[in-house]
């Protein structure tokens, strides 16, 4: 506990890979033109301006390591494990990650349509289509049933 307010339980786990589907990444970083922030039932979110297909890059994220000690109160919602081994079974043990850009803004759906992992080589975040996206559609990942259960609610999905 820092003063009063209990560490942050973060229960998304970023899982590293070297490359997306084997293409190279770009330099410097990439986001994706059809991508805006707008408002939503949940807050904010991440829509597709245009059709954006299955397996493309969204956004490489520059991600701030936050100690575990030091993570506390509303900052606890938008931060995220991150491994550092390629299967993602080696937890960083002292911090957690906070991705800038669009990274914080996506929400929740168990029918999400974008996955992201941790680009070991550059340090980045890298978010991706897992689906067809239409134009208007909101980009959602999955949190993960332990970030809901350690929080004792259930998703809201924003479809």
């Amino acid at each position: 506990m820092i003063s009063g307010i209990p560490l942050c339980q973060m229960v998304i786990t970023i899982k590293p890979r070297k490359g997306h589907m084997n293409k190279p990444l770009s330099q410097p970083l990439f986001r994706h033109p059809d991508l805006v922030v707008a408002p939503c039932k949940l807050g904010h979110g991440v829509f597709a301006t245009q059709r954006i297909p299955a397996d493309t890059t969204l956004e490489e994220c520059y991600h701030l390591r936050i100690r575990k000690e030091d993570c506390s109160g509303i900052i606890d919602d938008y931060v995220y494990r991150i491994s550092e081994d390629e299967d993602g079974s080696q937890e960083s043990s002292d911090c957690y990650s906070l991705p800038l850009g669009c990274g914080s803004i996506f929400n929740h759906s168990d029918e999400h349509n974008t996955e992201y992992w941790h680009d070991t080589e550059r340090d980045l975040i890298v978010f991706y289509t897992i689906k067809d996206v239409s134009a208007g559609e909101q980009l959602f990942i999955n949190y993960g049933k332990d970030w809901w259960e350690t929080r004792d609610c259930t998703p809201e999905n924003d479809k």
